[in-house]
Protein backbone atom coordinates (compact mmCIF):
# COMPACT_ATOMS: atom_id res chain seq x y z
CA UNK A 1 0.00 0.00 0.00
CA UNK A 2 2.85 2.17 0.95
CA UNK A 3 4.36 1.49 -2.05
CA UNK A 4 1.76 2.06 -4.79
CA UNK A 5 0.78 5.59 -2.75
CA UNK A 6 4.62 6.47 -3.27
CA UNK A 7 4.15 6.01 -7.05
CA UNK A 8 0.80 7.49 -7.07
CA UNK A 9 2.40 10.83 -5.30
CA UNK A 10 4.72 10.69 -8.07
CA UNK A 11 2.23 10.51 -11.08
CA UNK A 12 0.28 13.68 -9.31
CA UNK A 13 3.29 15.06 -9.14
CA UNK A 14 4.29 15.04 -12.96
CA UNK A 15 3.64 18.53 -15.05
CA UNK A 16 0.51 18.60 -16.67
CA UNK A 17 1.84 20.19 -19.96
CA UNK A 18 -0.65 22.31 -22.68
CA UNK A 19 -0.45 21.22 -25.94
CA UNK A 20 0.33 24.87 -26.78
CA UNK A 21 4.02 25.18 -25.55
CA UNK A 22 5.12 22.17 -27.79
CA UNK A 23 6.59 22.63 -30.95
CA UNK A 24 3.79 21.02 -33.54
CA UNK A 25 7.26 20.11 -35.92
CA UNK A 26 5.87 16.29 -36.47
CA UNK A 27 2.35 14.98 -36.84
CA UNK A 28 1.04 11.52 -34.79
CA UNK A 29 -0.28 10.44 -38.02
CA UNK A 30 3.53 10.11 -39.34
CA UNK A 31 4.97 7.32 -37.39
CA UNK A 32 3.74 3.71 -36.14
CA UNK A 33 2.27 4.98 -32.63
CA UNK A 34 2.67 1.29 -31.69
CA UNK A 35 6.22 0.61 -32.52
CA UNK A 36 8.87 0.43 -29.10
CA UNK A 37 5.50 0.63 -26.94
CA UNK A 38 3.22 -1.48 -25.06
CA UNK A 39 -0.16 -1.77 -25.44
CA UNK A 40 -1.91 -0.77 -22.82
CA UNK A 41 -4.09 -2.94 -20.34
CA UNK A 42 -6.71 -0.38 -18.79
CA UNK A 43 -8.15 -1.28 -15.73
CA UNK A 44 -11.60 -0.76 -16.82
CA UNK A 45 -11.49 -4.51 -18.89
CA UNK A 46 -9.05 -6.02 -16.23
CA UNK A 47 -12.28 -5.70 -13.78
CA UNK A 48 -14.70 -7.21 -16.39
CA UNK A 49 -12.56 -10.11 -17.04
CA UNK A 50 -12.02 -10.14 -13.34
CA UNK A 51 -16.14 -11.39 -13.47
CA UNK A 52 -14.76 -14.37 -15.19
CA UNK A 53 -11.53 -15.08 -13.04
CA UNK A 54 -13.85 -15.06 -10.26
CA UNK A 55 -16.60 -17.74 -12.04
CA UNK A 56 -13.58 -19.50 -12.58
CA UNK A 57 -12.44 -19.98 -9.25
CA UNK A 58 -15.58 -20.64 -7.63
CA UNK A 59 -15.95 -23.64 -9.93
CA UNK A 60 -12.34 -24.42 -9.03
CA UNK A 61 -10.87 -24.27 -12.62
CA UNK A 62 -7.80 -22.58 -12.07
CA UNK A 63 -6.60 -23.28 -15.50
CA UNK A 64 -9.17 -21.05 -16.81
CA UNK A 65 -8.78 -18.99 -14.37
CA UNK A 66 -4.82 -18.24 -14.70
CA UNK A 67 -6.03 -17.88 -18.61
CA UNK A 68 -8.39 -15.37 -18.35
CA UNK A 69 -5.93 -13.28 -16.01
CA UNK A 70 -3.89 -13.28 -19.22
CA UNK A 71 -6.59 -11.57 -20.98
CA UNK A 72 -7.09 -9.20 -18.39
CA UNK A 73 -3.15 -8.08 -18.62
CA UNK A 74 -4.20 -7.39 -22.86
CA UNK A 75 -4.15 -4.15 -24.06
CA UNK A 76 -7.52 -3.61 -25.32
CA UNK A 77 -9.17 -0.27 -26.68
CA UNK A 78 -11.54 1.46 -24.25
CA UNK A 79 -14.71 2.64 -26.34
CA UNK A 80 -15.74 6.54 -25.76
CA UNK A 81 -19.34 5.73 -26.72
CA UNK A 82 -20.69 8.34 -24.70
CA UNK A 83 -20.20 11.74 -23.43
CA UNK A 84 -20.07 10.91 -19.50
CA UNK A 85 -17.25 8.34 -20.37
CA UNK A 86 -14.76 10.94 -22.02
CA UNK A 87 -12.98 11.93 -18.90
CA UNK A 88 -12.21 8.28 -18.17
CA UNK A 89 -9.39 8.95 -20.86
CA UNK A 90 -7.56 11.15 -17.72
CA UNK A 91 -8.20 8.25 -15.29
CA UNK A 92 -6.40 5.55 -17.69
CA UNK A 93 -3.63 7.69 -18.31
CA UNK A 94 -3.11 8.65 -15.32
CA UNK A 95 -2.92 5.22 -14.05
CA UNK A 96 -0.71 4.02 -17.18
CA UNK A 97 1.71 6.34 -16.45
CA UNK A 98 2.06 4.51 -13.17
CA UNK A 99 2.50 1.61 -15.25
CA UNK A 100 5.13 3.06 -17.75
CA UNK A 101 6.88 3.94 -14.32
CA UNK A 102 6.97 0.74 -12.60
CA UNK A 103 7.95 -1.57 -16.02
CA UNK A 104 10.11 1.62 -17.63
CA UNK A 105 7.93 0.73 -20.86
CA UNK A 106 6.38 3.00 -22.77
CA UNK A 107 2.89 2.71 -23.83
CA UNK A 108 0.26 3.35 -26.62
CA UNK A 109 -2.88 4.57 -25.39
CA UNK A 110 -6.03 3.17 -27.23
CA UNK A 111 -9.46 4.68 -27.51
CA UNK A 112 -12.24 4.54 -29.95
CA UNK A 113 -14.19 7.25 -30.48
CA UNK A 114 -17.71 6.18 -31.05
CA UNK A 115 -20.33 8.52 -30.62
CA UNK A 116 -22.06 9.62 -34.24
CA UNK A 117 -25.59 11.10 -33.89
CA UNK A 118 -27.68 8.69 -34.81
CA UNK A 119 -25.33 5.86 -34.80
CA UNK A 120 -25.18 2.59 -36.04
CA UNK A 121 -27.28 3.89 -39.18
CA UNK A 122 -28.20 0.35 -40.56
CA UNK A 123 -28.65 -2.16 -37.29
CA UNK A 124 -30.22 -1.09 -34.02
CA UNK A 125 -28.28 -2.78 -31.11
CA UNK A 126 -25.42 -0.17 -30.78
CA UNK A 127 -27.91 3.05 -30.84
CA UNK A 128 -26.14 5.77 -29.18
CA UNK A 129 -26.90 8.75 -27.30
CA UNK A 130 -27.31 11.82 -29.86
CA UNK A 131 -29.72 12.72 -33.31
CA UNK A 132 -29.26 14.90 -35.89
CA UNK A 133 -33.00 15.96 -34.92
CA UNK A 134 -31.88 16.79 -31.48
CA UNK A 135 -29.11 18.89 -31.99
CA UNK A 136 -26.82 16.01 -32.42
CA UNK A 137 -24.12 17.53 -34.59
CA UNK A 138 -23.89 20.29 -32.12
CA UNK A 139 -23.14 17.98 -29.18
CA UNK A 140 -20.91 15.50 -30.96
CA UNK A 141 -18.77 18.53 -31.39
CA UNK A 142 -18.63 19.40 -27.69
CA UNK A 143 -17.89 15.38 -27.41
CA UNK A 144 -14.88 15.88 -29.75
CA UNK A 145 -13.97 19.00 -27.95
CA UNK A 146 -13.93 17.29 -24.40
CA UNK A 147 -12.05 14.61 -25.89
CA UNK A 148 -9.33 16.77 -27.48
CA UNK A 149 -9.20 18.73 -24.20
CA UNK A 150 -8.78 15.18 -22.15
CA UNK A 151 -5.93 14.25 -24.55
CA UNK A 152 -3.86 17.90 -24.74
CA UNK A 153 -3.39 17.32 -20.84
CA UNK A 154 -1.11 14.32 -21.85
CA UNK A 155 1.33 15.60 -24.65
CA UNK A 156 4.34 13.28 -23.50
CA UNK A 157 2.41 9.98 -23.96
CA UNK A 158 1.71 8.33 -26.98
CA UNK A 159 -2.37 7.93 -28.86
CA UNK A 160 -3.71 5.54 -31.27
CA UNK A 161 -7.74 6.79 -31.97
CA UNK A 162 -10.34 4.56 -33.90
CA UNK A 163 -12.71 7.24 -35.51
CA UNK A 164 -16.48 6.03 -35.95
CA UNK A 165 -17.15 2.36 -36.10
CA UNK A 166 -19.31 1.40 -38.99
CA UNK A 167 -19.93 5.03 -39.55
CA UNK A 168 -18.84 5.63 -42.80
CA UNK A 169 -18.44 2.12 -44.15
CA UNK A 170 -22.43 2.54 -43.83
CA UNK A 171 -22.36 5.75 -46.12
CA UNK A 172 -20.69 4.02 -48.67
CA UNK A 173 -22.86 0.59 -48.95
CA UNK A 174 -26.20 2.11 -47.47
CA UNK A 175 -27.11 5.94 -48.41
CA UNK A 176 -27.83 5.76 -51.42
CA UNK A 177 -30.81 7.57 -52.29
CA UNK A 178 -32.99 5.02 -54.44
CA UNK A 179 -31.43 2.00 -52.79
CA UNK A 180 -30.24 2.65 -49.48
CA UNK A 181 -31.66 2.64 -45.47
CA UNK A 182 -33.42 5.25 -45.12
CA UNK A 183 -31.78 6.30 -41.69
CA UNK A 184 -28.43 6.06 -43.60
CA UNK A 185 -29.59 7.89 -46.12
CA UNK A 186 -30.60 10.59 -43.99
CA UNK A 187 -27.35 10.96 -41.56
CA UNK A 188 -24.97 10.56 -44.26
CA UNK A 189 -23.87 14.25 -44.96
CA UNK A 190 -24.12 14.63 -41.00
CA UNK A 191 -21.91 11.81 -40.78
CA UNK A 192 -19.34 13.27 -43.08
CA UNK A 193 -19.31 16.41 -41.12
CA UNK A 194 -18.98 15.11 -37.65
CA UNK A 195 -16.02 12.20 -38.98
CA UNK A 196 -14.46 15.56 -40.47
CA UNK A 197 -14.77 18.07 -37.58
CA UNK A 198 -13.16 15.00 -35.28
CA UNK A 199 -10.21 14.54 -37.29
CA UNK A 200 -9.49 18.26 -37.43
CA UNK A 201 -9.74 18.72 -33.75
CA UNK A 202 -7.72 15.30 -32.32
CA UNK A 203 -4.46 16.40 -34.59
CA UNK A 204 -1.59 16.88 -32.12
CA UNK A 205 1.91 15.63 -32.33
CA UNK A 206 1.63 12.60 -30.20
CA UNK A 207 -1.78 11.26 -31.61
CA UNK A 208 -2.40 8.70 -34.43
CA UNK A 209 -6.04 8.41 -36.55
CA UNK A 210 -7.54 5.35 -37.78
CA UNK A 211 -10.39 6.08 -39.75
CA UNK A 212 -12.59 3.01 -39.88
CA UNK A 213 -13.10 1.18 -43.15
CA UNK A 214 -15.62 -2.03 -42.29
CA UNK A 215 -13.87 -5.16 -43.27
CA UNK A 216 -13.05 -7.04 -46.36
CA UNK A 217 -16.64 -8.49 -46.06
CA UNK A 218 -18.03 -5.44 -46.67
CA UNK A 219 -16.11 -2.60 -48.33
CA UNK A 220 -13.73 -5.17 -49.78
CA UNK A 221 -15.78 -6.49 -52.66
CA UNK A 222 -14.29 -5.27 -56.09
CA UNK A 223 -17.11 -2.81 -56.60
CA UNK A 224 -16.74 -1.21 -53.34
CA UNK A 225 -12.97 -0.16 -52.94
CA UNK A 226 -13.04 2.32 -55.32
CA UNK A 227 -16.40 4.40 -53.94
CA UNK A 228 -14.87 3.54 -50.41
CA UNK A 229 -11.55 5.27 -51.49
CA UNK A 230 -13.29 8.31 -52.37
CA UNK A 231 -15.46 8.57 -49.56
CA UNK A 232 -12.34 8.75 -47.05
CA UNK A 233 -10.57 11.10 -49.46
CA UNK A 234 -14.16 13.12 -49.33
CA UNK A 235 -14.08 13.37 -45.58
CA UNK A 236 -10.73 13.99 -44.84
CA UNK A 237 -10.66 16.83 -47.39
CA UNK A 238 -13.36 18.35 -45.27
CA UNK A 239 -11.56 18.90 -42.16
CA UNK A 240 -9.23 21.94 -41.40
CA UNK A 241 -6.46 22.60 -44.10
CA UNK A 242 -3.22 20.38 -43.45
CA UNK A 243 -4.97 17.56 -41.09
CA UNK A 244 -3.64 13.87 -41.69
CA UNK A 245 -4.82 10.38 -40.50
CA UNK A 246 -2.61 7.60 -39.86
CA UNK A 247 -4.38 5.39 -41.82
CA UNK A 248 -7.36 2.71 -41.40
CA UNK A 249 -8.91 0.46 -38.61
CA UNK A 250 -10.14 -2.87 -40.33
CA UNK A 251 -12.63 -5.73 -38.98
CA UNK A 252 -13.35 -3.80 -36.15
CA UNK A 253 -15.52 -6.34 -33.56
CA UNK A 254 -15.97 -8.43 -36.71
CA UNK A 255 -14.92 -12.40 -37.13
CA UNK A 256 -12.72 -12.34 -40.34
CA UNK A 257 -9.93 -14.00 -40.25
CA UNK A 258 -6.48 -11.96 -40.43
CA UNK A 259 -4.55 -13.73 -43.10
CA UNK A 260 -5.21 -17.90 -42.91
CA UNK A 261 -5.55 -19.59 -46.28
CA UNK A 262 -8.76 -20.88 -45.57
CA UNK A 263 -11.54 -18.94 -47.75
CA UNK A 264 -15.52 -19.12 -46.17
CA UNK A 265 -17.41 -20.19 -49.02
CA UNK A 266 -19.71 -16.96 -48.69
CA UNK A 267 -16.89 -15.28 -49.93
CA UNK A 268 -16.04 -16.92 -52.73
CA UNK A 269 -16.43 -13.98 -54.81
CA UNK A 270 -15.01 -11.82 -52.87
CA UNK A 271 -11.12 -10.91 -53.44
CA UNK A 272 -10.56 -9.61 -49.96
CA UNK A 273 -11.62 -12.39 -48.48
CA UNK A 274 -9.14 -12.13 -45.38
CA UNK A 275 -7.87 -9.24 -43.89
CA UNK A 276 -4.77 -8.95 -44.56
CA UNK A 277 -5.97 -9.37 -48.39
CA UNK A 278 -8.65 -6.71 -48.18
CA UNK A 279 -5.41 -3.86 -46.87
CA UNK A 280 -3.58 -5.11 -49.80
CA UNK A 281 -6.69 -4.33 -52.12
CA UNK A 282 -7.71 -1.51 -50.66
CA UNK A 283 -4.18 0.46 -50.75
CA UNK A 284 -3.79 1.43 -54.65
CA UNK A 285 -7.04 3.01 -53.71
CA UNK A 286 -6.26 4.74 -51.06
CA UNK A 287 -2.63 5.67 -52.61
CA UNK A 288 -4.52 7.24 -55.85
CA UNK A 289 -6.85 9.58 -53.67
CA UNK A 290 -3.38 10.38 -51.67
CA UNK A 291 -4.60 8.40 -48.18
CA UNK A 292 -2.01 6.83 -46.49
CA UNK A 293 -2.73 3.43 -46.21
CA UNK A 294 -1.48 2.08 -42.94
CA UNK A 295 -4.15 -0.39 -41.28
CA UNK A 296 -4.36 -1.72 -37.58
CA UNK A 297 -6.92 -4.99 -38.08
CA UNK A 298 -8.69 -6.70 -34.78
CA UNK A 299 -7.99 -9.61 -34.41
CA UNK A 300 -9.50 -10.01 -30.90
CA UNK A 301 -12.29 -12.08 -31.83
CA UNK A 302 -11.05 -14.02 -35.35
CA UNK A 303 -9.03 -16.84 -33.48
CA UNK A 304 -11.64 -19.34 -35.19
CA UNK A 305 -13.13 -19.95 -38.88
CA UNK A 306 -16.13 -21.68 -40.69
CA UNK A 307 -18.51 -20.50 -37.74
CA UNK A 308 -20.65 -18.41 -39.67
CA UNK A 309 -23.00 -19.12 -43.22
CA UNK A 310 -23.07 -15.40 -43.84
CA UNK A 311 -20.83 -12.62 -43.76
CA UNK A 312 -23.52 -10.45 -42.98
CA UNK A 313 -23.74 -12.65 -39.30
CA UNK A 314 -22.37 -9.85 -36.96
CA UNK A 315 -24.03 -10.41 -33.58
CA UNK A 316 -22.20 -12.38 -30.69
CA UNK A 317 -21.40 -15.45 -32.90
CA UNK A 318 -21.42 -19.16 -31.78
CA UNK A 319 -18.36 -20.69 -31.39
CA UNK A 320 -15.59 -17.70 -31.91
CA UNK A 321 -12.58 -17.72 -30.12
CA UNK A 322 -9.78 -14.72 -28.89
CA UNK A 323 -7.37 -14.42 -31.81
CA UNK A 324 -3.62 -13.41 -31.96
CA UNK A 325 -3.05 -11.06 -29.21
CA UNK A 326 -1.64 -7.40 -29.45
CA UNK A 327 1.31 -7.23 -31.85
CA UNK A 328 3.76 -5.00 -34.36
CA UNK A 329 4.60 -8.25 -35.55
CA UNK A 330 2.19 -8.34 -38.62
CA UNK A 331 4.77 -9.61 -42.15
CA UNK A 332 2.91 -6.48 -43.56
CA UNK A 333 4.30 -3.59 -44.27
CA UNK A 334 1.14 -1.70 -44.46
CA UNK A 335 -0.70 -3.16 -40.89
CA UNK A 336 0.71 -1.17 -38.03
CA UNK A 337 -0.47 -3.71 -35.63
CA UNK A 338 -3.20 -6.34 -35.32
CA UNK A 339 -4.51 -4.89 -32.27
CA UNK A 340 -7.87 -6.05 -29.87
CA UNK A 341 -10.50 -3.14 -30.35
CA UNK A 342 -13.67 -4.66 -29.38
CA UNK A 343 -13.11 -5.97 -25.55
CA UNK A 344 -13.58 -9.80 -25.72
CA UNK A 345 -17.01 -10.53 -23.05
CA UNK A 346 -18.57 -7.90 -24.09
CA UNK A 347 -21.85 -8.03 -25.90
CA UNK A 348 -22.51 -7.14 -29.16
CA UNK A 349 -26.19 -6.88 -28.78
CA UNK A 350 -29.29 -8.14 -26.99
CA UNK A 351 -31.46 -11.25 -27.45
CA UNK A 352 -34.85 -9.49 -25.85
CA UNK A 353 -36.76 -8.78 -28.73
CA UNK A 354 -38.81 -6.17 -26.88
CA UNK A 355 -35.59 -3.91 -26.41
CA UNK A 356 -35.47 -0.95 -28.03
CA UNK A 357 -32.01 -1.52 -29.26
CA UNK A 358 -33.07 -5.38 -30.41
CA UNK A 359 -31.82 -6.14 -33.74
CA UNK A 360 -32.65 -9.56 -35.43
CA UNK A 361 -29.08 -10.81 -36.00
CA UNK A 362 -28.71 -11.13 -32.16
CA UNK A 363 -31.15 -14.10 -32.62
CA UNK A 364 -30.29 -15.71 -36.05
CA UNK A 365 -28.93 -19.32 -36.39
CA UNK A 366 -25.09 -18.08 -35.45
CA UNK A 367 -26.17 -15.69 -32.56
CA UNK A 368 -25.17 -16.70 -29.13
CA UNK A 369 -28.33 -16.36 -26.99
CA UNK A 370 -29.66 -15.79 -24.39
CA UNK A 371 -27.57 -12.24 -24.72
CA UNK A 372 -27.49 -8.92 -22.78
CA UNK A 373 -27.16 -5.56 -24.01
CA UNK A 374 -24.44 -4.21 -26.35
CA UNK A 375 -21.82 -3.64 -24.51
CA UNK A 376 -22.32 -5.21 -21.57
CA UNK A 377 -20.49 -8.37 -20.19
CA UNK A 378 -21.40 -11.35 -21.04
CA UNK A 379 -19.95 -14.43 -19.21
CA UNK A 380 -21.26 -17.12 -20.96
CA UNK A 381 -19.73 -15.51 -24.29
CA UNK A 382 -16.37 -14.99 -22.41
CA UNK A 383 -15.91 -18.37 -21.64
CA UNK A 384 -16.50 -19.84 -24.99
CA UNK A 385 -14.13 -17.26 -26.47
CA UNK A 386 -11.41 -18.12 -24.06
CA UNK A 387 -12.16 -22.31 -24.87
CA UNK A 388 -12.16 -21.36 -28.78
CA UNK A 389 -8.75 -18.99 -28.46
CA UNK A 390 -6.55 -19.63 -31.39
CA UNK A 391 -3.44 -19.36 -30.34
CA UNK A 392 -4.70 -20.90 -27.09
CA UNK A 393 -4.11 -17.97 -24.26
CA UNK A 394 -1.20 -18.94 -22.16
CA UNK A 395 -1.74 -19.01 -18.46
CA UNK A 396 -0.79 -16.28 -15.79
CA UNK A 397 -0.32 -17.37 -12.19
CA UNK A 398 0.55 -14.21 -10.65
Amino acid sequence: MVFNSLFASLVLALPVFSSAVLPRTTNGNDKNPFLGKSFYANSNYAKEVQQSINAFLKKGDLANAARARTIAETGTFYWLDTTAKVPTISTIVEEGILSEILHLQKTTFQFVVYNLPDRDCSAASSAGELSFANNGLNLYKNYIDQIAAQIHRFPLETFALIIEPDGLPNIVTNADPTTGVPKCIAAASGYKQAVAYAISKLQAPNVALYLDAGHGGWLGWAGNLQPAAELFAEVVGLATKGSKIRGFSINTSNYNTYNASYQETFYNYDPSYTEDLYANNLAPYLKNVSLPAHFVVDTGRDGKYGIRTDGSQWCNVKGAGFGIRPTTTTHDPLIDALVWVKPGGESDGTSNSSSPRFDPTCVDSAAFTPAPEAGTWFEAYFESLLANAVPAIPESWI
